[in-house]
C-alpha cells in the first residue's frame, strides 16, 4: 500500500509542477478530466488496516507502525493536495472512529458517506455532530432490509444530509466491465511526460 501511495504522490507532484503549463489554469476542476489528464481515484478498502498504530515496544511492532505512520502521511498529503490536479482518495472502513481513521485525515474528506449503523457515536465520527439534528437521514434509520445500499452523505458545500442508494453490482458484471475497458489503462505519469512535464 506504502509504495502504491508513494508512486501516486510522485504523479501528484509531476502534476502540480505541470498544470499550469499543460492545462493552463491551477485547478483541473475549471476544465474537468479528459484523456490527457485523467481523473485518479485511489480507493482504500479497509483504510483502518494500514492506518492504525498498534503501539507495540518489540521490533517488528515499532517497524509496522513507522510504515502505517508512512502510509498516513501520505493519504493525508493525497487528500489535501490532490484534489486540484485531479486525485481523489476514497476511504472505505467499517469504523471510522478517530483511532480507525486518524481525524487529522478524516476531518479533511470532501464528503462523507455512512451506511447503517448501530450507535449514534458511529454515525457522528462519519457524517459530523450534525447527523442527531437529522433524523430522516440518519444511518442508524437505515438497519431495515428496504434501505440495502442506502446511505446518508454530507458534502462540502451542501447543506445538510442527502440519502443516496448504491445500485448491487453481482462480480460477474463488474469482471465484465473490468475486462471490457481494460484496453483503456494509461499511465498517468507517461501522458505528463508526453505533454513535456519532466516528473
Amino acid at each position: 500500500m506504502r509504495d502504491h501511495l508513494v508512486a501516486v504522490r510522485e504523479l501528484m507532484v509531476a502534476r502540480q509542477q505541470g498544470i499550469r503549463a499543460v492545462l493552463g489554469v491551477k485547478n483541473l476542476w475549471h476544465l474537468g478530466p479528459s484523456p490527457a489528464w485523467p481523473l485518479i481515484l485511489v480507493v482504500i478498502d479497509e483504510a483502518h488496516t494500514f492506518l492504525n498504530e498498534t503501539k507495540g515496544t518489540d521490533a517488528e511492532s515499532k517497524r509496522l507502525d513507522a510504515l502505517v505512520r508512512e502510509t498516513a502521511r501520505l493519504v493525508e498529503e493525497l487528500i489535501r493536495k490532490g484534489r486540484n490536479v485531479g486525485i481523489q482518495v476514497v476511504l472505505a472502513t467499517q469504523k471510522a472512529t478517530g483511532d480507525a481513521i486518524p481525524t487529522k485525515i478524516r476531518d479533511n474528506c470532501q464528503v462523507a458517506v455512512s451506511f447503517a449503523q448501530r450507535t449514534s457515536e458511529a454515525a457522528t465520527a462519519v457524517l459530523g455532530a450534525d447527523i442527531t439534528g437529522a433524523p430522516d437521514e440518519h444511518p442508524r434509520r437505515l438497519q431495515d432490509p428496504a434501505y440495502v445500499g442506502v446511505a446518508s452523505m454530507v458534502a462540502e458545500g451542501r447543506p445538510g444530509f442527502t440519502l443516496v442508494r448504491t445500485p448491487y453490482v453481482p462480480d460477474v458484471v463488474a469482471d465484465r466491465i473490468a475486462r471490457d475497458t481494460a484496453h483503456l489503462v494509461r499511465d498517468p505519469l507517461a501522458l505528463l511526460t508526453g505533454a513535456g512535464v519532466r516528473p
